[in-house]
């Protein structure tokens, strides 16, 4: 993890920054969620997911927005990939929380997207140290 993080630093010169210490843990938001629910069902998973999805996605937009930006400034082809990348994983989130809905159980239509989502972030905060 630390040798992926140095090379994300060498390849993306310039666009890092140091990390802040007031990163959401999303899991941790999820389980937090789940715990006041008092009870772990079909119900209480799904609103949970769905809250923390919700938050997730913002911060994964703002992340996607803030590198983007950065990008474009220094390489327009690099940014138009970086967009292209996005729509991709987008898509393959969908189709895949989709299928696992479908074959794992109906919580899943909600649980998957905001996991995926988390690991996103996760991927999106290495571009920009955060």
């Amino acid at each position: 993890m630390l040798k992926r993080m140095v090379v994300a630093v060498l390849l993306f010169s310039g666009v890092a920054q140091a990390a802040p210490e007031n990163q959401v843990d999303y899991q941790q938001m999820y389980s937090q969620c789940l715990k006041a629910a008092g009870v772990t069902n079909n119900s209480s998973v799904d609103q949970c997911s769905r809250q923390t999805f919700k938050a997730s996605e913002q911060e994964m937009n703002r992340l996607y927005s803030k590198i983007y930006n950065q990008i474009a400034s220094r390489q327009a082809q690099d940014a138009k990939n970086f967009e292209l990348s996005q729509k991709f994983w987008l898509s393959y989130r969908d189709s895949h929380c989709k299928l696992a809905g479908a074959y794992v159980g109906s919580p899943m239509y909600s649980y998957c997207p905001m996991q995926l989502n988390i690991s996103r972030i996760a991927e999106l905060r290495e571009f920009t140290q955060e």
